[in-house]
């Protein structure tokens, strides 16, 4: 009786560890079919392939010199435009007398301005409304101007807005009349006007049309817009491009024309690239200015398999520009804009498919699609990639493909904002995952 019992223990014994062992293997099952995956959303993304490189700042620049005494008193900001024999400084007997000149400036711009809204009372004027829109509007204008350091343009959207403030007190009653304060001006502007008349030395007018600046930096003789195609491989740099001293004459340049150009170098297949690109831009770090448009203007090389001095022709100007000589520049070939995916989520599937060919026939082939396997609830779905940019790490997609650009029709394609797996094991169309567990 005894043993009968010890067997059935034994084997009571072996059961539940027979249910120990099924329940693990079990386990282990669902563990491999509900396997943990690590996702991103796809966002869309603009990315620039661009190389980077030292450019050398060309311009065609007339020097501005004065060999009188005085204090000079510029007219100007560095990057306005300028004309033939239109005056960038005044000359004066002492500091004083280009004060009040300058002071003088300012109320005559102000009695100006006072009069116009004078003049235009009984007219019909903006309302309320529309003058706060004009204030914020001039107000931005300014804002955005300073930042590209644009001092001049930055300084009439001020007075624009100034204007619309001075509109918006006689709209609302607060201002009835500006007389009593253009009078005021004035009697202000006659008594420095006599104080300054005999103070006022003569005008230094530039010989050329184009940009003005205050800087000169002893370069103005390095190279010329008539001798960018002679530029070689070797000649961009500090020994061999000569600085002249600066006189103590000088008083500022012209820079002639609407175009400056940069000139880099860069590898062969870097020539190639440029020369190839549909558009170029450059971005100048360390100016602030970026994705400048520029035209190529020359590759100059010794032959095609030599590094290359690229030379490129831009327009744009501001403050920061015009004296830019020797800059870590970028140059942008292409932008891409489409759907960003992590490169460890890009996998290229086997797929078998039918076709006819130009007999009529029925074959079979194989194709690879290079896609990404994205959650969509808790089930793993394979998603065709039309890739337009390779990166570091990355690729940019096309947005919205057309059939001609797609491996196949049977899969579909990444769509923005999916969520795109970047990490996870033995990955297949139609897996299930496990969403409970972190």
């Amino acid at each position: 009786m005894e043993k009968d019992s010890t067997t059935v223990i034994k084997r009571i014994i072996v059961a539940v560890i027979t249910i120990l062992i099924v329940a693990y293997i079990i386990s282990v099952g669902l563990k491999a079919n509900f396997t943990q995956v690590k996702t991103e959303t796809a966002n869309i993304m603009t990315v620039s392939d661009s190389i980077p490189t030292t450019g050398y700042f060309i311009r065609d620049e007339q020097i501005i010199t004065y060999d009188g005494d005085g204090v000079i008193s510029y007219l100007l900001n560095d990057g306005d435009k300028i004309s033939k024999d239109e005056s960038v400084a005044n000359v004066y007997t002492d500091v004083q007398a280009a004060n009040d000149k300058k002071t003088i400036d300012k109320l005559e711009q102000q009695i100006s301005d006072l009069e116009q809204l004078d003049n235009a009372v009984n007219n019909i004027m903006p309302a309320p409304d529309d003058l706060d829109k004009n204030i914020s509007s001039s107000l931005s204008k300014a804002k955005l101007s300073a930042s590209e350091k644009n001092f001049s343009d930055a300084d009439k959207s001020i007075t624009a807005a100034l204007y619309s403030i001075n509109q918006r007190q006689l709209v609302t009653g607060k201002a009835q009349s500006y007389s009593a304060k253009i009078a005021e001006l004035k009697k202000k502007m006659s008594e420095l006007k006599k104080k300054y008349a005999d103070n006022l030395s003569k005008a230094i007018k530039s010989t050329k049309t184009g940009y003005f600046s205050s800087t000169v930096d002893g370069y103005e003789s390095f190279y010329n817009s008539k001798a960018l195609d002679n530029i070689k491989i070797g000649d961009l740099n500090e020994k061999k491009i000569t600085k002249r001293p600066v006189g103590k004459n000088v008083v500022g340049k012209t820079v002639e024309g609407v175009y400056w150009y940069v000139a880099c170098e860069v590898s062969a297949n870097e020539a190639i690239q440029i020369k190839e690109s549909d558009s170029l831009s450059v971005d100048i770090p360390l100016a602030n200015n970026h994705n400048i448009s520029v035209e190529l203007q020359c590759i100059n090389q010794e032959n095609k398999n030599s590094d290359a001095v690229v030379v490129l022709k831009g327009s744009y100007m501001n403050q920061e520009m015009i004296n830019l000589r020797r800059e870590d520049i970028s140059i942008i070939k292409n932008t891409y804009n489409g759907i960003y995916v992590s490169r460890n989520a890009v996998h290229d599937q086997q797929i078998t498919e039918t076709v006819t060919d130009k007999n009529g026939k029925e074959k079979t082939v194989k194709k690879t699609v290079k896609g990404v396997y994205i959650l969509v609830g808790n089930e793993l779905l394979f998603k065709q990639i039309v890739p337009v940019y390779t990166g570091e790490g990355f690729i940019i997609c096309m947005q919205n493909p057309k059939d001609e650009d797609l491996v196949t029709d049977e899969i579909g394609v990444l769509k923005a904002y999916d969520e795109v797996v970047v990490e996870g094991a033995n990955l297949y169309d139609g897996k299930i995952i496990d969403r409970t567990s972190s």
